[in-house]
């Protein structure tokens, strides 16, 4: 019977044999059980035992077989239990309502078994997908923790030397030596804290589907070369040997300078994570046909070759182990993986397994040629368009320029104020948007900076009351936020601001961008609209 139960659905010769078998044996079974009886029932009741019969089959085999039943019982009836005997033809009104009862029962019993069996089968397939539903929940929960463990041992690298060495600074305020020490220390943690921000808000950005290309055609080899001065540092740090096979001749590509370099970057930064001192690492570049290819290998300590694609995955690691070693929240291959599917390109990862090394390959398509208003190499390195050269004098040291800083982090706020009255600006600080608005009114400031997140009134909202002023409108504005998005940067231009620039930012960009608002406003071009900066 579980042969038959489980052949219900096949359309194979062995299963449809076993499932009508059914139905001439069940039908069988009632014939001689109703020759048993004839004794008793005569012609009474020639329907009433093949019920049985149909229904027996169709929860054993199912709808056809059943209807197939049907037949049989009806041809049976006729035949054996209803006069004339051995006739099919059936003369007698009650018989014939008999075998219309029957044939209109059997059916509506077929279909109602029917209905019941989907509706058994769709909550077995509603408790299976409840119960991978859950399993992926019990994962992703595991993951979680996992992560935010991983994530609080990452912080607290940085963070532990940095309030150590605030420690060391209020003992030895007068040692310039220590100060200078200290000052050094702070400075590289503070920016690893930012790189990891920055690669926690990239994995954000795309698995949300946000970041978009700004797409040209480029030489190849100018990303590589990028990427290269981004991780020398490291390579020179552990003594290790790096080595790059770049063809003379350029191999076009239309790509994100940017991402592309950003994607090379963290897949040489990995190689010489895990490679130890004095190790190798190659970066080789080719073209192949009509694609391109960056094959960046090393002899470090490799992976199992069943991890090849679970390595591409969020915060996985090749090191799991809490010695973390290797630090890192494992998300650079992830990058590198989604910026190479941006890019309609590929990106494959081999090794012979532990301590044998790692290769990972990126796939790119190759544009046909040089595009016709191609630069020179210097004029690729040169400053973006948006980015207004800086002098070497500061313009507010000559011009006594007013600022208004608009910040309710008193700490961040006393610290940039007085970095920029170092410069020599005239600072004036507020700490909500209200009262941003009358410290402008009253002061009149050259720039504004301003954060959103303000309490009572954010400053998108403050934006708009300040640009809608008579007096103060004309003051050049700089969002500094936290939020970096297209939607955020978007809601700035509505707002009026000048300029979105996002936290942590280095303050002599910061300082470049206000006085490069003063210059333009020094010049008379308040008609030009507004160029939002994307930091």
């Amino acid at each position: 019977m579980v042969s038959i139960l489980n052949d219900r659905r096949s359309g194979t010769w062995p299963g449809l044999v076993r499932r009508y078998g059914t139905a001439i044996l069940s039908t069988g079974f009632v014939i001689w059980i109703r020759s048993l009886l004839q004794p008793w029932l005569n012609e009474e009741c020639p329907f009433s035992l093949f019920y049985l019969s149909v229904l027996l089959t169709v929860w054993i085999a199912g709808t056809g077989p059943a209807v197939f039943a049907i037949g049989l019982g009806t041809v049976a009836a006729a035949h054996f239990f209803i006069p004339p005997s051995s006739s099919l033809l059936i003369d007698d009104v009650p018989d014939l309502v008999q075998l219309i009862i029957y044939v209109f029962v059997n059916c509506v019993a077929i279909v109602l078994f029917n209905r019941a069996e989907r509706q058994r089968d769709l909550a077995e397939n509603r408790s299976l997908e409840n119960e991978r539903l859950s399993d992926d929940l019990r994962k992703a929960d595991l993951r979680k923790d996992e992560f935010l463990a991983l994530l609080a041992h990452e912080l607290r690298n940085p963070l532990a030397p940095i309030r150590t060495s605030l420690a060391l600074l209020e003992r030895n305020e007068g040692s310039p030596d220590v100060v200078r020490r200290m000052r050094e220390i702070i400075h590289r943690q503070t920016i690893h804290l930012i790189r990891i921000t920055d690669d926690l808000l990239d994995v954000s950005r795309f698995c949300r589907g946000k970041v978009e290309l700004q797409v040209q055609r480029i030489d190849l080899r100018l990303a590589i070369a990028d990427a290269i001065e981004m991780v020398e540092n490291a390579f020179v740090s552990k003594s290790q040997r790096f080595q790059s096979l770049i063809p003379d001749d350029p191999i076009w590509v239309d790509g994100d300078r940017v991402r592309l370099a950003q994607l090379l970057a963290n897949l040489l930064g990995n190689a010489s994570k895990y490679t130890p001192e004095a190790g190798r690492i190659t970066l080789n570049l080719e073209s192949i046909d009509d694609l391109a290819s960056i094959m960046v290998s090393d002899n470090g300590i490799g992976f199992a070759p069943m991890q090849a694609e679970r390595i591409f995955e969020p915060f996985v690691q090749i090191d799991a182990s809490r010695t973390r070693e290797y630090g890192g929240l494992g998300v650079g291959l992830t990058i590198v993986n989604r910026l190479v599917a941006l890019h309609g390109g590929t990106l494959s990862a081999t090794s012979r397994g532990p301590g044998m090394g790692s290769c990972f390959t990126v796939t790119l398509p190759a544009a046909a040629s040089e595009p016709s208003h191609s630069s020179s190499l210097a004029d690729d390195f040169a400053a973006p368009a948006w980015r207004t050269p800086c002098q070497s004098k500061s313009l507010a040291t000559t011009g006594g320029k007013s600022l208004l800083l608009v910040e309710d982090n008193q700490d961040a706020s006393e610290l940039l104020a007085e970095l920029f009255r170092a410069e020599g600006f005239q600072v004036n600080q507020a700490y909500d948007g209200v009262e941003a608005i009358q410290k402008a009114t009253q002061s009149r400031p050259d720039v504004i900076i301003m954060d959103i997140g303000l309490p009572s009134m954010d400053g998108y909202e403050t934006a708009r009351r300040i640009r809608r002023s008579r007096t103060i409108g004309g003051s050049k504005m700089i969002a500094l936020t936290g939020w970096g998005g297209p939607t955020d940067r978007d809601l700035a231009i509505q707002a009026g601001f000048d300029l979105h620039l996002i936290k942590p930012i280095a303050f002599q960009t910061l300082l470049d961008h206000a006085e490069a608002l003063i210059r333009q406003t020094s010049q008379a071009d308040l008609g030009d609209k507004p160029n939002l900066v994307p930091a």
